[in-house]
């Protein structure tokens, strides 16, 4: 039997959000429905750019998949590198740049060209380097280029930072799908690549020392499977369209209705609403494209001392908190944190009970503790947190969280907007 955070909703075959997603006004929800579409028809493309990394790999052997870190570029980065359900070869450029190699791989996100577009730069020196290029970017908008070798297009109509936001979760979409696609390419070779498995779950740590080589070099593993192409992307795009309907679900308007609620007596109580967040894509993208007067804080390096927290944070503050599975870490108790600065905090992540890997502590390292918060928001997201199944280990691959999460957080930042009359609430047609 499943636990109360089951995705209990399954995907509608017509796909209509009309009556929650209006009634609700949040206008993310809209325009990442919307680009779903135009995600399903650059599958085609997903899957060219998939089958030409996938040769490279096999036929190269030592072929690195390099992600570039930049500030404006960031929580794609950080959703793809070091991330349970995806590749053990998605790392940051400068990881292992001392054994890089003219066989290499350079994938990069671009949110909007007006901000991004010096990403192209980058692209140059990689072409310079003998590397195969893809962007996932808009194809409205790019300048004129000969460097990219795969454009996958997110469906912007413009190329400017308005659309920004939505851009970067299409983008992010667009990558869990080429990288279930690589991953299907690969099995027609008769290999597979490493695919992490998520620390909290048990046997995760033992599982992961077999892929986290300290050379940094990929490896390839003999598989007897044959994926056809589009099938594992076409199982994550049909999970987004599911998160789309667990978001505009009653229970989780209500959440964000009650927590906008109060930030926005906060504010008008002339106090701050910051927010911040340790999980891979969040962790970057609450620093852009803000509607509401909220602050980002960096999660990531807050640093042992809570200095960051502490000098920015006052009393009578509000902080909304974004974890996954937990609030903490096993290295870093961040809800310590948090409370010594005095101010009050909103908790989300996903709450459950099941058993999770034992990191040696007395207590849970997973478990939050987070009963003085001013409310907690529950993720609603299935405990192992990834949706494709492959058929072999650790048998399921690319998470919901980062998506969902992003997704989360704009409708959050809009309804707080809206409240303080700085946003028009959102107003489609009913042909949505």
């Amino acid at each position: 039997m499943k636990n109360s955070n089951s995705l209990m909703l399954t995907v509608n075959p017509f796909f209509s959000i009309r009556n929650l997603a209006y009634r609700a006004n949040f206008s993310i929800i809209y325009e990442y429905k919307k680009r779903l579409s135009h995600v399903e028809k650059q599958m085609p493309a997903i899957i060219a750019a998939a089958e030409a990394v996938a040769i490279r790999w096999v036929e190269k052997k030592h072929v690195l998949m390099h992600y570039p870190y930049s500030n404006n570029t960031s929580s794609f980065i950080r959703e793809f590198v070091a991330r349970a359900g995806g590749l053990d070869n998605a790392r940051v450029v400068k990881e292992r740049a001392k054994i890089a190699s003219p066989d290499d791989v350079f994938i990069c996100s671009v949110r909007s060209w007006e901000k991004d577009g010096f990403i192209l730069k980058d692209c140059e020196k990689s072409k310079q380097s003998g590397w195969l290029n893809i962007v996932f970017a808009s194809k409205n908008g790019m300048p004129q280029q000969s460097v990219v070798d795969f454009l996958i297009d997110n469906g912007a109509t413009t190329g400017d930072d308005s659309e920004a936001a939505v851009n970067n979760i299409v983008n992010i979409t667009n990558g869990w799908i080429f990288t279930c696609e690589l991953v299907s390419a690969l099995t027609r070779f008769s290999v597979r690549p490493g695919i992490l498995k998520a620390m909290v779950l048990p046997g995760s740590t033992e599982y992961n020392k077999c892929y986290q080589r300290m050379d940094g070099l990929p490896m390839l593993y003999p598989c007897d499977h044959f994926i056809k192409p589009g099938l594992l992307g076409k199982q994550y795009l049909n999970a987004m369209k599911n998160t789309i309907n667990i978001l505009i679900d009653k229970k989780n308007i209500i959440q964000i209705e009650k927590a906008s609620d109060i930030a926005v007596q906060r504010l008008r109580n002339g106090h701050d609403v910051w927010v911040s967040s340790f999980t891979h894509a969040l962790a970057g993208e609450v620093f852009y494209n803000n509607k509401s007067p909220i602050k980002p804080l960096d999660g990531v390096n807050c640093c042992e001392n809570s200095a960051l927290f502490r000098q920015n944070i006052k009393k009578q503050d509000l902080i909304f908190w974004f974890g996954e599975w937990t609030c903490n870490l096993p290295a870093r108790n961040y809800l310590d944190i948090i409370k010594s600065t005095g101010a009050d905090y909103i908790a989300s992540y996903r709450v459950g009970n099941e058993k999770t890997e034992d990191y040696g502590s007395k207590n849970n390292v997973f478990y939050a503790k987070a009963e003085d918060a001013v409310m907690i928001i529950n993720q609603y997201w299935e405990f192992e947190n990834v949706c494709v199944d492959i058929p072999f280990p650790p048998y399921k691959m690319a998470p919901v969280s980062g998506v969902y999460i992003c997704l989360f957080y704009r409708m959050l930042d809009e309804k707080i907007a809206e409240k303080l009359s700085l946003v028009q609430p959102c107003r489609k047609s009913n042909n949505a």
